[in-house]
């Protein structure tokens, strides 16, 4: 989305795509001529319903795909309302299966998360519920809270009559219920057991002794019956290391350079209409090994060549009504910019308008390992909070940067947090573009959240992970040759990855996967999709068109959306302009629903990562 700006009156009245978004995250959701990756699933449930005599031809090939989950806490442990609870919406302490993840709200399926299909035992199917495999067990910290659990349980018709199985259930160790065993042929059973008292509720489910085969087993609608009001004691979600303001450090005043060097100091301002530190020069300028903060701009400058590397910087409440904190660095027409292994929070990110560099000096953008925390737009009521209101920004943005080769945003790492940031796309092209043998590259980052005001209860959010073509324009240089990689984007509210217009835009082999919650198991009313591809200005039939040639291939999207009343449904792509202008849409895989722990799975995925490649991120 563009940010305001204050250099060009022009730029102040183009029409940003993020206003247009907030049609594509209410059209996706209530209009009955968007496709979505939510009907096509409940379709293909439909189909299977109908055939539900044919047992699906199930690979057992003989190899181990026994599955372990961590702790789920991620969603708060039992946070249990004064009478009847439904389970699945909870989370487990631990967590095992003999084939294939656990699926909630689904039956096992297959070897791989989310394959599986609506729960359905003798006839009857289920929205709520655990779908597993023999040689399973979930454990639930219940807390002495509930009186009583029940459950229908038996082996799902994806398998019709195959499959042999024994479901138990366990309270602090000792088993209360056995259902003997139970096939596919066998009619559903409903269970109702007491746990009165009990602090740690155990689901088991066994092979009956026969082997594993077709062992398909749902616990569904499961319910805690009579509990009481609150949460058991939790774990407290793991959050990204992130290295904290050293409050020995001693401050100088701002600074002003104005001849080229290599400088570190620490530099803070105390005002928001001061910059902490002001480049004034356009000979080079290092930075580095330093710590900034400030109520203002961190760094700044016009037309400057500048590495910033090793940095610590802080944005601070500006405590002036309607302001926001001031830029990480913001860099007008610049000649040459490089950002590596630096630290970012509570900024308003790193802004470039505009590009004046000499490529044959090697000049370009390169914004390089770098961890950027809680970007954030929110506006001071001037007495230390925040008044509901926001200035729109990036962790990185680039504002009319067009035709620069070899720039290149890479291997960042970029956390938000709920109510505690506000940003827009952390990663938006304005206008912007690369050039046709040398495309921006944009690859290998993590980004993990994006969140408006009030997260929780705003469904009107624009904002999303990366965004490539945003803004109108006639001429097909100055917006596209793009390449989005090898990137994972993790509960980004309305989207994920988007191509909203320009030439030759590519995004590919990417990870995009969101549960529709926050990490306490509220919903994001905003969430919306995963990818999509969309030509929200008719750029296509321009004379050139300037959206053309773009493609979204090839990547693992699962994007799951909770409504008001609990449902789930799964939104993984929105194309409606995929083929407009020999645009390609093809290969990619949605993942099915998302849960709060594959969320935490996906951080621990990207810390192995780092550390297969030998990268280090941050200072």
């Amino acid at each position: 989305m563009l940010t305001h700006s204050n250099t060009t009156a022009a730029l102040r009245q183009t029409l940003p795509v993020a206003l247009a978004l907030l049609t594509l995250g209410l059209s996706a959701c209530t209009a009955n001529t968007t496709p979505s990756q939510a009907s096509d699933s409940q379709a293909s449930d439909s189909a299977f319903q109908n055939q539900a005599d044919a047992p699906q031809d199930f690979n057992y090939d003989g190899q181990d795909h026994a599955w372990s989950s961590p702790a789920d806490t991620s969603l708060a442990s039992l946070a249990l309302d004064a009478g009847d609870n439904n389970l699945s919406f909870e989370n487990w302490t631990t967590a095992s299966n003999g084939w294939g993840p656990i699926e909630r709200n689904k039956s096992v399926g297959e070897k791989n998360a989310g394959d599986g299909n609506t729960l359905k035992l003798s006839g009857k199917t289920y929205d709520k519920g655990f779908g597993v495999h023999s040689n399973s067990s979930m454990t639930f910290n219940i807390g002495a809270k509930c009186n009583t659990f029940t459950s229908d349980i038996g082996v799902d018709a994806e398998v019709a009559s195959k499959g042999s199985v024994v479901f138990q259930v366990f309270a602090d160790g000792s088993k209360l219920y056995d259902s003997g065993t139970m096939t596919g042929g066998s009619a559903t059973k409903n269970i109702k057991v007491s746990v009165s008292g009990k602090k740690e509720l155990k689901l088991v489910v066994t092979d009956a002794g026969n082997g594993l085969s077709y062992d398909h087993a749902d616990w569904a609608a499961p319910m805690l019956l009579g509990c009481s009001a609150g949460s058991s004691t939790s774990t407290p979600t793991p959050t990204a290391p992130k290295p904290a303001p050293v409050t020995t450090i001693k401050y100088s005043s701002p600074i002003v350079i104005t001849k080229g060097g290599t400088y570190s100091g620490n530099w803070e301002s105390t005002d928001s209409n001061t910059t902490a530190v002001y480049i004034n020069t356009k000979d080079p300028v290092i930075i580095e090994n330093s710590n900034i903060r400030g109520k203002g701009n961190l760094i700044s400058g016009f037309s400057y060549n500048l590495i910033v590397r090793n940095v610590r910087g802080y944005g601070i409440n500006p405590n002036v009504a309607g302001k926001s904190a001031g830029k990480a660095v913001n860099a007008e027409v610049v000649q040459n910019l490089r950002v590596e292994n630096s630290y970012f929070e509570h900024t308003r990110g790193i802004y470039v308008r505009a590009f004046a560099g000499d490529p044959s000096k090697g000049q370009t953008i390169k914004i390089l390992r770098n961890q950027f925390r809680n970007t954030d737009g929110r506006r001071s009521n001037g007495n230390g909070g925040y008044n509901g209101e926001y200035d729109i920004v990036q962790a990185v943005l680039f504002n009319q940067v067009q035709g620069i080769a070899d720039a290149e945003i890479a291997w960042n790492e970029i956390i938000n947090e709920p109510n505690n940031s506000r940003t827009e796309e952390n990663i938006n092209m304005f206008l912007s573009s690369g050039t046709p043998s040398s495309p921006i590259r944009i690859h290998d980052n993590y980004i993990q959240g994006a969140y408006g005001i009030n997260p929780n209860d705003n469904g009107t959010y624009p904002g999303g992970g990366i965004l490539l073509g945003d803004g109108r324009t006639t001429d097909p240089k100055k917006s596209g040759y793009g390449r989005v990689y090898n990137n994972q984007i993790v509960s980004t509210t309305n989207h994920g990855l988007g191509i909203a217009g320009g030439t030759d835009n590519q995004i590919y082999d990417n990870r995009v996967l969101s549960s529709g919650r926050t990490a306490d198991g509220k919903r994001l009313p905003a969430a919306n999709v995963g990818l999509y591809v969309w030509d929200p200005q008719g750029a296509a039939k321009f004379a050139p068109p300037t959206f053309s040639k773009n493609r979204m291939a090839n990547n693992t999207v699962g994007w799951t959306r909770v409504g008001a009343d609990g449902k789930q449904s799964n939104n993984a792509m929105w194309f409606p302009n995929c083929g407009t202008q020999s645009t390609d849409c093809s290969g990619n895989t949605d993942m099915g629903t998302v849960t709060l722990t594959m969320e935490k799975q996906e951080f621990d995925r990207w810390k192995a990562k780092l550390s297969s490649n030998n990268v280090k991120v941050g200072p």
